[in-house]
């Protein structure tokens, strides 16, 4: 794309935010007639007819709607090019780029990134919280150098160590009458109120085919998106749910949880960026957070 179509699409972007062409030239810091000059010459050179100008104004017509969608979509995609490039400016100078799925992301690795970070001449750090296909995108395109997901399809050149699998463990409220019992049988939650994961995630699945390999039918009371909402409608009293053990520990006494038989494994798969080795800051990083799972794999394995 040659600088003159690029300033002319600016100029018909911020007239379609802006309203009219005296916000444009407002917005573009240029005069009104540089900013019509623009638009006439992007009108000339697409065969476009983008705007009305009947009623001595300039109405956008349908095709500019239709061509501002795509202006926009490349606007954005600059504006990634712009944050990638950035973020590999600052690969490998000390700052350590986290990505983790919300349940592991939301407690576990923030608490122990900031321990990493405050450590004597500890590295800058950042952490984004995001789907596990938002994460795995993240290392794929090199803007994470550590990232900790669910495993999806073909993505094993992503894989950096052995996955850590935790077993899922049984979330209940203080009072329920399961809570008595020390490991609770798959059998026991027939017809019991259950809160679960939304069908569109693949925790869910993993969890629904548990139930239904063993022919247990629980009552579905709540579905929510991630497991730590999950455990606090359980903290409140509404049904029982199968979590993460690291989600529901952050819930101290306010669940009361318990070893399932049989249960299911909610594996974290650690990634890095393809074609590379994982630097030597991720790498300590990941001992860490090794370390500190360890001791759960054993309480609840």
């Amino acid at each position: 794309m040659t600088p003159r179509r690029l300033h002319q699409l600016e100029a018909f972007r911020a007239v379609m935010h802006g309203g009219s062409v005296t916000r444009a030239a407002e917005i573009l810091a240029l005069s009104q007639p540089a900013v019509t000059k623009l638009i006439r010459a992007l009108e000339e050179e697409t065969g476009l007819i983008l705007f009305d100008r009947s009623r001595r104004r300039l109405t956008a017509t349908h095709e500019a709607h239709l061509f501002e969608a795509e202006v926009s979509r490349l606007f954005a995609a600059a504006k990634r090019v712009d944050r990638l490039a950035n973020d590999m400016r600052f690969a490998g100078t000390g700052e350590l780029r986290v990505a983790a799925l919300p349940s592991f992301g939301i407690g576990f690795v923030p608490a122990l990134l900031a321990r990493f970070a405050a450590a004597e001449k500890g590295p800058r750090v950042s952490l984004t919280v995001a789907s596990s296909l938002e994460v795995h995108d993240l290392v794929q395109s090199g803007q994470a150098d550590i990232g900790f997901a669910l495993p999806l399809g073909a993505a094993g050149a992503l894989n950096a160590a052995p996955p850590i699998r935790f077993p899922g463990v049984l979330a209940l409220p203080p009072r329920h009458r399961l809570a008595r019992k020390t490991v609770v049988d798959l059998r026991d939650l027939e017809r019991e109120p259950c809160v679960s994961l939304g069908r569109q995630y693949r925790l869910r699945d993993i969890v629904d085919d548990l139930f239904e390999r063993h022919g247990i039918a629980p009552i579905h009371v709540a579905e929510t998106q991630n497991g730590a909402a999950a455990c606090e409608m359980v903290a409140q009293g509404l049904g029982f749910t199968i979590a993460n053990p690291v989600t529901a520990a952050d819930f101290g006494r306010r669940l009361v949880l318990r070893r399932l038989r049989p249960t299911v494994e909610f594996p974290v798969h650690i990634l890095s960026p393809p074609g590379r080795r994982m630097s030597r800051t991720a790498t300590q990083f990941l001992e860490r957070v090794q370390e500190a799972a360890a001791p759960i794999l054993k309480q609840w394995g």
